[in-house]
């Protein structure tokens, strides 16, 4: 999938963690507001290091990704969060869920074989997203009221503060090569014109902007994979798939 942002971790104390978002894709030159947005980076964070995609092997340069565990400390880690079903089950909101299937596409037991009965197919009972493995599974739509639902529950306050390392408007007059009046008052260019100067794409992560954020889940459980120092490129956005 593609990268959207870059996320690093600041802090984590207690309930609440505090990090950065880099603007890393110039197509999506904003951080979404909603609170479904750090909820869906916690889940990204967890099925990342469950799965061996997080570790301490990752180079570091150009924003790269970090974690102070090696693969198999991260799996540990994550196997013993006491929240781990319920990041499981978020995990399907946002993704939906892998259903098992005959070649037919009639559901199946836990067993792989044996067809449930009565007997019906996936697109009977499911809201199916399209992707599949065929002859052995589908996937379920994910389930955005539901996610909203527990963002809601779960992120208890989720604050942005505002942009660092937006290039100055004088900055974007050099690059266009065009005169800029030292009289004329200077500031940040508005960032839903970031992708439009092509200099820009190409600035080393740490000149790229990012937005400081600070996040309070109503369970410090929900933070137990996250330590200070992590880095990790997600493309997650908050919104379900």
């Amino acid at each position: 999938m593609t990268t959207i942002f870059t996320v690093s971790v600041d802090s984590v104390e207690g309930s609440t963690l505090r990090g950065k978002v880099h603007i890393v894709n110039s197509d999506v030159p904003y951080v979404p507001e909603e609170s479904a947005f750090p909820l869906a980076l916690l889940v990204d964070a967890w099925w990342r290091l469950d799965n061996g995609h997080l570790d301490n092997r990752d180079a570091e340069a150009s924003g790269g990704e970090r974690y102070p565990c090696t693969e198999e400390q991260g799996k540990a880690i994550t196997a013993d969060m006491r929240l781990k079903d319920e990041f499981a089950h978020l995990y399907e909101l946002i993704h939906g869920k892998e259903v098992r299937v005959d070649r037919n596409g009639y559901l199946l037991a836990d067993d792989g074989w044996t067809v449930l009965e009565p007997r019906r197919k996936a697109e009977e009972v499911y809201r199916l997203s399209g992707g599949s493995r065929p002859g052995y599974s589908v996937f379920t739509t994910g389930d955005a009221d539901a996610l909203e639902q527990r963002a809601a529950e779960i992120v208890t306050s989720y604050g942005l503060s505002p942009y660092a390392n937006v290039p100055l408007l004088s900055e974007i007059a050099a690059l266009r090569n065009e005169p800029w009046d030292p009289e004329e008052p200077d500031g940040p260019m508005e960032m839903c014109d970031y992708g439009e100067y092509e200099p820009l794409r190409y600035r080393s992560f740490a000149d790229r902007p990012y937005a400081p954020i600070a996040v309070t889940v109503s369970d410090a459980g929900y933070l137990e994979h996250m330590v200070a120092g992590m880095r990790w490129k997600t493309a997650m956005a908050g919104v379900v798939r």
